[in-house]
């Protein structure tokens, strides 16, 4: 079984903020958790792209949001982007801010 337990976006001050794509091979489900302090305000949301190359170190290029795969942050606390289901060959967490504090995103999926 493929998990996946990362702390992508590790505690930073408030800022906008792509990661790097993650490849989705095999799996099948995924969530996402920010934690904030301070005067955390924004949107973290889910994209996908199926973006397909063999060439090493390819970088998709072609992103599209999840529906219903985002959470709007207010304020300090856990916020959360519940388990959803995938079939994409990449996904990426984008968060974007308009508050202040800090913020820290970890990255949970499960496959084969």
């Amino acid at each position: 079984m493929r998990q996946v337990n990362d702390n992508i976006i590790p505690v930073q001050t408030a800022a906008t903020v792509t990661t790097a794509a993650i490849p989705a091979l095999n799996l099948f489900y995924c969530s996402a958790q920010i934690s904030t302090t301070g005067g955390g305000l924004g949107t973290l949301k889910l994209q996908a792209s199926n973006d397909d190359s063999q060439a090493a170190n390819f970088v998709p290029t072609n992103w599209s949001d999840i529906p219903s795969a985002s959470t709007a942050v207010s304020g300090a606390g856990a916020f959360l982007i519940p388990k959803t289901e995938l079939c994409y060959q990449w996904v990426r967490l984008v968060y974007t801010n308009t508050g202040t504090g800090t913020i820290s995103v970890v990255f949970k999926a499960l496959g084969a």
